[in-house]
């Protein structure tokens, strides 16, 4: 009878450090999240050129970048979208 108690007790607590031991330590990045996002530029941006670099302010990533027109260093930009492993970003003023 101890053992069948044990069990039902020793299941529900496994399963929860199970979740807790399972589940992701950052949040994903995805093109949904990043849309829409502001970051600065740590790198000149070039147009259709992807040497460019964008920290994301609250993601504290660093994305390659592209945009339209020149973008200087320290310029504040936001992501207009994602294109597999850069971001294409528009100047704020």
């Amino acid at each position: 009878m101890l053992i069948v108690i044990g069990i039902i007790v020793l299941f529900p607590i496994s399963y929860l450090i199970y979740l807790y031991i399972s589940s992701p330590l950052s949040p994903t990045t995805t093109t949904t999240t990043l849309k829409g996002r502001e970051g600065f530029v740590v790198k000149k941006i070039k147009p259709e050129d992807i040497s460019g670099k964008v920290k994301v302010m609250d993601r504290n990533t660093i994305w390659s970048a592209t945009a339209e027109e020149k973008i200087e260093e320290g310029k504040k930009v936001r992501i207009k979208e994602i294109k597999g492993v850069h971001v294409k970003v528009e100047k704020l003023d």
